[in-house]
């Protein structure tokens, strides 16, 4: 079972993905949230940089403190 809510809780953090969201990928790239679709998400590297990352492919929000 807790492997299903862990699941639940990635799908639920996915679906929850805003523009500004700073998120980390599988490959672990670090970026901000610029742009949400369906199956992509863009990400900001850096100033020059905007990668197209698979939504599953994300794996975690980064939390502001």
């Amino acid at each position: 079972m807790p492997q299903q809510r862990q699941a639940k809780a990635h799908r639920t953090m996915l679906s929850e993905l805003k523009k500004g969201d700073k998120v980390i990928t599988s490959g672990g790239l670090v970026g901000e949230v610029t742009n949400v679709d369906d199956n992509f998400i863009k990400i900001k590297l850096n100033d020059d940089v905007i990668v197209k990352v698979v939504r599953e492919h994300i794996v975690k929000r980064l939390d502001e403190k």
